[in-house]
């Protein structure tokens, strides 16, 4: 521990604070690297350096942290940025150790009560009862400016208890729980240097008051997958850089609200980074082209009615756009393939959620080019295609993974998706095609690592020409049960590490191959997974 100690003092000033903030998180956690940024933001632990963006720095921060390590990649995104990192369990024990000896702050089980009165931050780990929580701030005084909790519930009482002790906080984070009763207080319009509120659960409904407008300090508001109920008075938070709520709508200002306290709309947030979101009227006129530091956007389940002109001429100018992920879709979920998702997507619901949608026109026919867009990396089409572009400039230059879904193509798309240069990962799912034979003919995805087949209900044939997908390392089959023999040229990729198959697919050629043995059934089972 002594060695490792020599490794934090060693760190310049600027770095320490990060590196004990790393300790909040449970042991062997792995650590959302954006989630974590945003963090470190709030808590001002990240200096301006000219006009340098703040979340570029933060991300140094980590680089730095890294290349000492004092914490480890755990996963890294397809332009090779850290995705989620982890803390050493010794190196966890030091923050811990270091963060209790200068009152950085406290977890709740380590918590001594001579501490009490002057805890800043305060971390819950394990489950409370209500009271409890209230109880270990009773002598806190009213210093506390973090309260960040891994577990447990906060009910509509407690709230009331904890008011007194909580006005000045600027972090308010409640990971993987559900808030009683779904509706926040109308007194959390008195946390008014609130800077990072993040309340995570799985589809619980959650209700914002309209008194939402009076956090004018809110930086990021996080609702992972939980349903909500956004007032249109968010559009009043200027400092809001991360608005993260894919399975939220923001409700529509009504015209004797626009008569008594002006329009209001998005057009107003120019700081805003990211936009998860349910589509809505928020989406009307030219508002959103006007968010020139915008880097990611996921519209999720937005009606037809928006596909307007001005807004596809408003993608086009989002120029700096890095992720975009536009669900266009209409019709109602089929509630048994719903339920067969489960399984599958269970893993998958931070990376992506899915609703299976019958669709009954074509959706996206306004798409413009994305040849300006020099940072797009990730780019996500949910809706129905009439047909792809086959001119390859209309493609980001620099697309490293593209996901359709539900676009019914006819055409085979490998033809034209096999030239784009840099692509890594192809994700094709719920029937974005719907032919029965798919050809990858030789000589193209050349740099792709991964393709997902998911729910190609028509689809019975895949064939890999020889030559083609040569760095391909993951194949996964889910769910395209008339597929009954494995693609063609598979067993003569070289370079593939796994293959994941789900539900029926190529269930009849495994079997043949197992019963005959031999060299073809040895690189199978050493892949399959």
């Amino acid at each position: 521990m002594r060695i490792l100690a020599l490794s934090y003092n060693d760190l310049p000033y600027y770095l320490k604070s990060c590196f004990l903030y790393c300790g909040i998180f449970p042991e062997d956690s792995e650590i959302d690297a954006c989630h974590l940024i945003k963090l470190w933001l709030a808590e001002g632990f990240i200096q301006r350096r000219g006009k340098e963006r703040l979340e570029d720095i933060a991300e140094d921060y980590m680089h730095e942290l890294i290349h000492r390590s004092l914490i480890q990649v755990a996963d890294r995104r397809v332009d090779g940025r850290v995705k989620s990192c982890r803390m050493h369990d010794l190196l966890r024990d030091l923050a811990v150790s270091e963060a209790k000896d200068a009152n950085f702050f406290e977890v709740h089980e380590n918590m001594d009560s001579t501490f009490l009165i002057s805890i800043r931050r305060l971390v819950i780990h394990q489950n409370l009862i209500n009271h409890d929580i209230s109880q270990c701030l009773h002598n806190s005084s009213s210093r506390l400016r973090s309260l960040v909790s891994f577990s447990g519930i906060i009910g509509k009482k407690s709230w009331g208890s904890l008011q007194e002790h909580i006005k000045l906080l600027t972090v308010l984070n409640l990971s993987d729980r559900e808030v009683d009763g779904h509706v926040l207080p109308r007194d959390i319009r008195q946390l008014i240097h609130l800077k990072f509120l993040c309340i995570k659960g799985f589809r619980s409904h959650v209700k914002l008051p309209s008194s939402i407008d009076r956090l004018v300090n809110l930086q990021s508001l996080d609702l992972g997958a939980n349903d909500c109920n956004i007032p249109h008075s968010i559009w009043k938070l200027k400092k809001l850089r991360h608005l993260e709520c894919r399975f939220s709508k923001v409700s529509s200002q009504s015209q004797i609200n626009k008569c008594v306290n002006g329009y209001l709309g998005v057009e107003q947030l120019t700081n805003l980074q990211t936009i998860a979101l349910k589509g809505g009227s928020w989406l009307e006129g030219d508002g959103l082209e006007k968010l020139t530091q915008l880097r990611s956007l996921k519209l999720r389940n937005s009606s037809i009615s928006y596909l307007k002109t001005e807004f596809f001429e408003s993608i086009a100018k989002l120029i700096v756009l890095e992720i975009l992920d536009l669900s266009f879709t209409k019709g109602h979920t089929k509630g048994h393939t719903k339920k067969i998702l489960e399984n599958r997507l269970g893993s998958m619901r931070e990376k992506k959620n899915v609703t299976i949608h019958h669709h009954t026109k074509t959706l996206l026919p306004g798409l413009m080019p994305f040849s300006h867009h020099a940072y797009l990396y990730d780019l996500s089409l949910f809706g129905m295609l009439e047909k792809l572009p086959e001119q390859i400039e209309f493609y980001p230059p620099k697309l490293l993974r593209l996901v359709l879904s539900g676009c019914n193509l006819t055409d085979n798309p490998m033809m034209i998706l096999k030239e784009l240069p840099s692509l890594r990962i192809l994700e094709l799912w719920l029937d974005a095609y719907v032919g029965e034979k798919m050809v990858c003919s030789s000589g193209g995805f050349f740099q792709l690592e991964r393709l997902e087949l998911f729910y190609l209900n028509v689809l019975e044939e895949l064939i890999i020409e020889r030559g083609a997908m040569s760095s391909l390392k993951t194949l996964e089959i889910w769910r395209c049960d008339r597929m009954e023999k494995l693609p063609h040229g598979l067993l003569e990729q070289t370079n593939l590490e796994k293959l994941s198959l789900q539900g029926s697919s190529c269930y009849k050629s495994i079997k043949e191959i197992e019963e005959a043995g031999g060299e073809d059934w040895d690189k199978l089972r050493k892949i399959m997974c």
